[in-house]
């Protein structure tokens, strides 16, 4: 090569050298760039991290805030709360629910099934649980129920609920189960059971008392008003119907009190019933006139009746507790009054086709009531002052029981009065009524006189009592009907397998075979023998509802109250002789 050559290429190595230089002291360059870019990155995510560190621990600090916050809650309500998730297996459990701290931490995450295991308990505990776990899951509702443990021989009464929550997806997330200690409660719900059967019990037992007192009482005041009503019947010495009408006054008043207590006890026991059944209200306002007026004429007073020409004169309601109220009112105004007037006022307040309401009124001129006093006079055995009932007597119950016959049928009574000038007595009731109404046979025959069917009819009567005896014997026989007479039931059983009769009388009470007996032993024979069912119907003194309707569900086809009133044989003859 020569040696300009040489150079030459010389001269190129050179170039390519320095080139190379350049090139590497960019790159060295770069490189030293690339590197600060890295090193300043990474101050920068340190920072982050340490920011991101600090916030994480802020965040656990304040949910581990929040949780013993909502924990130390929990702990102190006074039950027994878990959480549970999806698999039933415990998230949170309070302090109340399990004391042992170490015994809780070991069961988060675990069931009931691993704690009957770690406790060597039988796991139809666990079994149970999961049953109502299963419940929630199926029915999606709460799911309650009562545990019941022993303890020492101490019994423990748990009330549990097991809560669902739900997700967004309305699916169950978790659950919530608690329980609250309800021994004390249960105890005295036991308490309560056992003192309300007491209560009933002796409830019952006072009913049965009253019962059988009323009973006793009530089978010789038939006599004594039955034969009293006869004997006024009857041909007699002028002088004498003094004696029978005040007989019949004192009667009437002893059988009221006998009502009264007995009313009383019933409203005590919540067991008053009312009825809706057509009568004759013209009927009963001449009835209840009636009933007073020889006590009226006796004391010189004047009994008067103002009644609405409006009102229909058949409607719908309870005759027999009108009767009733007219009799406590009535009676009440009596007894207060020594001169001047009684007045019974009636008077339509409203009318449709279908209804009405109407006031009725009791007017006196007697001694009144004092202003402080008014508010008094509807109170259980309250009288106007200690000695109005030494001076004028009664229960102080009538216008108790009034108030509470007027109310239960939607009423209301309030008193009128100035002291020394009168009293009066108001009170609204609404009854049913048909404008198109014509009054049918069974009504017409309840107040019918006409009882010629009976004559000839065979009438068998089961009645202990000769007195009783006697009066429906003297009440019959004017209709001239062919009349039996037997002391108990054994003796009407004979009677009624040898003869056919028409129409039987079964007094409840009899010594030897008594009423309810006899007719369930009858129903059994007319069932065997397919025989033609006979009519029967019981005699009882006893005036509770659920006594009449023991005689009913006992066979008889209808009852007569002693004392019998006459319109009510009346009626069981026309409806079972017709």
């Amino acid at each position: 090569m020569s040696e300009i050559d040489f150079e030459k290429q010389l001269r190129i190595y050179q170039r390519a050298v320095e080139r190379e230089k350049k090139a590497r002291k960019e790159a060295e360059r770069l490189l030293e760039d690339r590197a600060l870019e890295l090193y300043q990155t990474n101050l920068e995510l340190q920072e982050l991290n340490r920011s991101l560190e600090q916030k994480v621990t802020e965040r656990a600090k304040e949910i581990n805030k929040q949780r013993n916050f909502y924990e130390s809650i929990l702990n102190q309500v006074p039950a027994e709360i878990i959480v549970a998730d999806y698999h039933h297996n415990y998230i949170f459990i309070s302090e109340s629910a399990v004391k042992d701290p170490k015994l809780r931490e070991w069961l988060i995450g675990k069931n009931d099934f691993d704690f009957c295991r770690y406790r060597d308990y039988p796991l139809e505990f666990a079994q149970k649980r999961a049953s109502h776990y299963q419940d929630v899951k199926n029915t999606l509702q709460i799911s309650e129920w009562i545990e019941h443990r022993e303890k020492d021989g101490v019994e423990y009464y748990h009330l549990r609920r097991l809560v669902p929550l739900f997700n967004e997806q309305e699916d169950i997330e978790m659950f919530i189960g608690y329980s609250l200690d309800i021994t004390k409660s249960e105890i005295y719900r036991r308490e309560l059971v056992e003192a309300r059967d007491i209560a009933q019990k002796a409830t019952s037992a006072k009913s049965e008392f009253l019962s059988k007192i009323s009973h006793e009482i009530r089978t010789p005041l038939n006599a004594i008003i039955g034969l009293t009503n006869i004997m006024m019947n009857e041909d007699h010495h002028p002088a004498q119907a003094h004696y029978l009408q005040s007989m019949k006054y004192s009667a009437d008043s002893l059988l009221g009190i006998i009502n009264e207590v007995l009313d009383f006890s019933k409203i005590e026991a919540g067991k008053i019933t009312f009825e809706s059944i057509p009568f004759n209200f013209s009927h009963l306002i001449q009835g209840i006139q009636q009933s007073f007026e020889f006590r009226a004429n006796e004391i010189g007073i004047d009994l008067r009746t103002k009644l609405d020409s409006r009102i229909p004169r058949i409607i719908e309601g309870d005759r027999v507790k009108l009767n009733q109220i007219f009799l406590n009112l009535v009676g009440n105004a009596m007894k207060f009054t020594a001169k001047g007037e009684i007045i019974i006022e009636t008077k339509l307040l409203e009318k449709t086709d279908d209804f009405l309401k109407i006031r009725f009124a009791v007017h006196d001129s007697g001694i009144g009531i004092a202003g402080d006093k008014l508010d008094k006079v509807f109170e259980s055995f309250s009288q106007e002052g200690d000695d109005t009932t030494r001076k004028f007597g009664g229960t102080g119950l009538g216008l108790t029981i009034t108030k509470k016959f007027i109310e239960g049928q939607g009423g209301k009574i309030w008193v009128e009065s100035v002291q020394g000038e009168g009293s009066s007595f108001i009170f609204e009731l609404s009854f049913k009524y048909n404008a198109d109404h014509k009054e049918n046979s069974a009504i017409k025959q309840e107040w019918s006189r006409d009882l010629s069917m009976v004559k000839g009819k065979r009438i068998l009567v089961a009645e202990d009592n000769l007195m009783n005896q006697l009066v429906l014997q003297k009440m019959l026989e004017k209709w001239e009907p062919k009349l039996e007479m037997v002391s108990n039931g054994a003796l009407a059983l004979e009677k009624l397998h040898k003869n056919s009769y028409d129409l039987v009388f079964l007094d409840v009470q009899m010594p030897i075979k008594d009423g309810i007996s006899t007719v369930e032993e009858w129903r059994n024979h007319e069932a065997n023998s397919l025989s033609k069912r006979q009519a029967i119907v019981a005699l009882t003194a006893d005036a509770f509802s659920e006594s009449r309707q023991r005689v009913i569900d006992a066979g008889m086809d209808d009852f007569l109250s002693k004392p019998i009133e006459i319109s009510e044989l009346r009626r069981v003859l026309g409806k079972y002789l017709t």
